[in-house]
């Protein structure tokens, strides 16, 4: 096995379809990028894009994995309070939550 796959903690995931890719979703991704590196978790969380999630008109979302938490209209605004609470100290915000997948 990959030695970075056995140091991710999280995986952080971007819808960047079409219709959000038109919702500011590179912005906040690269917020989250220098929240990661401010906060000393950039070695464990891991950042991707997907395609189409279905849930077209809400974007930006993010999906972080494991933990089965989908956040939607995220601005760039709500990221350093997604990584200080829910990435680094395991609580997500709530408010931001659209979905939750139980395990």
């Amino acid at each position: 096995m990959n030695m970075r796959l056995k140091v991710l903690k999280k995986h952080l995931l971007f819808c960047c379809s079409e219709h959000c890719n038109n919702q500011d979703v590179e912005e906040v991704m690269q917020e989250f990028k220098e929240q990661l590196v401010e906060k000393g978790i950039n070695k464990t969380v891991k950042i991707n894009k997907t395609s189409c999630l279905g849930l077209c008109g809400n974007g930006p979302f993010v999906i972080v994995y494991p933990d089965g938490i989908w956040y939607y209209n995220v601005t760039t605004d709500d990221v350093a309070r997604i990584v200080e609470e829910h990435l680094v100290n395991g609580e997500p915000v709530e408010e931001l939550v659209m979905l939750k997948m139980e395990a």
